[in-house]
């Protein structure tokens, strides 16, 4: 993709920007509302009470709900004001495919994407590989007969989630890294970023690794099919399949119907992992796609380490974006202008 160096380095800081500086937005909803800020995974047990339990639902569904919308009241204005982005821009289409189609493309791309981490939980439930974070300890650990444990999942795993991380990630931060970097990178640095946001997983052991590794490669699944069809659907599907929680043996069974998924659907997947890879290789400068991978990577471990500093980074990469940006919609305009009649 032909763009300027410039427009590349806006791109960049306008979604590492709106990432941290949503916080700034998050912190003000919940003041005007006089919604306290707490969250509630710190206080999970394994045996909570089903009414500590839906204070925990609550809790977290308001603070997911603000975060959202931290992101969101910032970016909505931001790309109207820039280039005026749609609805559609955003993934929130069909993109002319049939509804089936996308749903179908949902299930193979959590097949591929989700394969290796499933195939670790498998190993791990009989030959344990290492500790996880202590809230999600706490969750596995929970009775899962009960309708609260199925509601609180639904709302911070494979419902909510699954649609707001989608919307943020792919429908903004790599339709907006991909309008000025391509493709390639963007789907790149994205699954760098949403991995290691997951700090649940930065843990010194084999598990965890082995989770990073397994989180990395769904993310780049997810956002190979986003590009592709340019729907939020597929993504949607196999986020929301990613997150139900499962038991051993069911685990066990997904894993033999995710096996027989890929077999039937061999051919496309392996023309997808070329066109990826085509993407990758076509990306310009040659260092363009490791250097947003690690920089990806180094910017969401960063964020959950230094606190207010990084706040202040983020407001100044957002207001040195929106520079950026005036700059090339002047230009834009400038150039319009004096095209011939």
């Amino acid at each position: 993709m032909a763009t300027s160096r410039w427009a590349s380095v806006a791109a960049i800081c306008e979604v590492l920007g709106v990432y941290v500086t949503g916080q700034l937005v998050t912190y003000a909803l919940a003041a005007t509302l006089g919604i306290p800020l707490r969250n509630p995974l710190r206080g999970l047990t394994a045996n909570i009470p089903a009414a500590g339990l839906l204070a925990a639902t609550r809790d977290l569904g308001a603070l997911l709900s603000l975060q959202y919308a931290g992101w969101f009241l910032l970016i909505v204005p931001i790309g109207w004001w820039h280039r005026r982005r749609s609805r559609a821009e955003y993934g929130l289409t069909r993109a002319g495919i049939p509804l089936g189609r996308l749903v179908v493309a949902g299930i193979v791309t959590f097949a591929a994407g989700e394969l290796l981490a499933r195939t670790l939980e498998a190993v791990n439930a009989f030959v344990p590989l290492g500790a996880t974070a202590p809230w999600r300890q706490a969750v596995l650990d929970m009775s899962w007969t009960r309708w609260e444990f199925w509601l609180f999942t639904a709302v911070g795993s494979y419902a909510l989630v699954a649609v707001g991380e989608e919307l943020f990630y792919r429908g903004y931060c790599q339709r907006r890294l991909a309008e000025d970097l391509g493709d390639g990178p963007a789907i790149v640095g994205v699954a760098a970023l949403f991995t290691f946001s997951h700090g649940q997983y930065l843990i010194a052991n084999v598990y965890s690794i082995g989770m990073v590794i397994s989180l990395l490669a769904g993310s780049l699944a997810l956002g190979y099919i986003y590009a592709r069809t340019r729907s939020l659907i597929p993504t949607m599907v196999a986020h929301a399949l990613v997150n139900i929680p499962a038991t051993t043996p069911f685990q066990l069974a997904t894993l033999a119907a995710m096996a027989a998924i890929l077999w039937r659907a061999r051919g496309s997947v392996a023309a997808g992992i070329r066109e990826g890879a085509g993407w990758l290789r076509a990306a310009m400068p040659r260092w363009l796609v490791p250097t947003v991978a690690v920089g990806g990577a180094a910017f969401a471990v960063l964020n959950q380490h230094l606190g207010d500093l990084m706040l202040l980074i983020g407001l100044i990469l957002l207001v040195g974006a929106v520079g950026l940006e005036f700059r090339d919609r002047r230009a834009r305009r400038l150039a319009g202008a004096s095209d011939p009649v």
